[in-house]
């Protein structure tokens, strides 16, 4: 039987209240679970194929307390089927790994170095570092960003609040010259300035993932590494590193180039080629910390002082081109 214009306009409604739906979803810890098989139940009526329903899912669930599993998701569109017309879904098996053997892959590439301490990758450094680091935060902020961005500056739960945690880039820089405090944190892409709608649903923000204006750079941590196998791995790793920041703890914080590993310039471009890609196949076989892996990501800001750790967070290196360090 020939559809009727009747019949595409219903069908057209289903799947645009599908696609809004699919915007709609609150991030894992926030009613992520309960809405992931509304969402596929209404996939399903508007006759979506539940392998395309299950790449929905994955790529819009926004970053959240936990990660939700393919598993989670499979239930989630099989319960759909279920309800709708019988059935099971099996979905096409993820790439595998660029690095099969994480471990040994790490020890490789840890092996390949002879630098160990700070003080050599400093003098390494494309751009001369200086020794007072409360000149870090404008020695950062003025090769990798142009002066009329938005960026925010903060504490962790800091909104987003223009002229005070979001400011032009060059204004960041005059207040950090004329004696500004300075803040433990800074996101690594720059921002629009305009308030975009929260991934959880609840109002808007203005240094959210959505309020991200370009993606230029992505954060690299190691969670279980100690300092100095740190130190060896990123002046070993063949990657586009911009930035090396000692966050004062044990940890360092590499900034890398995303243009230079893939064609970025959405968020659902960033979800398939950054977190998918870069982070899923072939950095976290590695050990880093896959929860790093959002645009609008908070890094340590080098030039401020942690108190509980008596140490300040240090530039270690910096290469506005992006390069691996030899």
């Amino acid at each position: 039987m020939t559809k009727t214009n009747s019949d595409r306009s219903v069908q057209n409604k289903r799947y645009d209240r599908y696609e809004e739906a699919l915007k709609q979803i609150p991030a894992p810890g926030c009613g992520c679970h309960t809405s992931l098989l509304s969402v596929a139940n209404m996939g399903a009526i508007a006759g979506i194929k539940p392998q395309q329903i299950f790449d929905d899912l994955r790529q819009n669930i926004p970053i959240g307390s936990r990660r939700i599993s393919d598993r989670e998701i499979q239930d989630a569109v099989n319960k759909a089927l279920s309800d709708r017309n019988g059935g099971t879904f099996t979905p096409k098996p993820r790439p595998a790994p660029v690095v099969q053997d994480g471990k040994a892959a790490l020890q490789r590439i840890i092996g390949q170095s002879d630098i160990d301490n700070d003080a050599d990758l400093w003098e390494l450094s494309p751009i001369r570092l200086l020794d007072e680091p409360q000149q870090d935060p404008a020695l950062l902020l003025k090769p990798l960003f142009d002066g009329q961005e938005f960026v925010f500056i903060g504490e962790p739960y800091d909104p987003g609040i223009i002229g005070k945690t979001i400011r032009r880039v060059s204004e960041w820089i005059d207040f950090f010259k004329a004696g500004g405090t300075t803040a433990p944190h800074i996101i690594v892409n720059h921002l629009t300035g305009d308030p975009a709608s929260k991934e959880s649903g609840d109002g808007d923000t203005y240094r959210g993932n959505g309020n991200v204006a370009a993606y230029k750079y992505c954060l690299v941590e190691f969670d279980n590494l100690s300092h100095e196998d740190q130190t060896r791995f990123w002046s070993a790793a063949r990657l586009p590193i911009v930035a090396l920041i000692d966050t004062g703890g044990k940890s360092i914080h590499a900034w890398l180039d995303v243009q230079k590993m893939a064609s970025v310039s959405t968020l659902d471009e960033w979800k398939a080629n950054i977190e998918g890609r870069l982070y899923d196949r072939l950095l976290a076989p590695l050990g880093i910390d896959k929860a790093c892996s959002n645009p609008a990501r908070l890094s340590r800001l080098p030039g401020h002082f942690r108190e509980e750790k008596g140490k300040y967070q240090r530039l270690l290196w910096l290469s506005p081109e992006g390069r691996p360090v030899l």
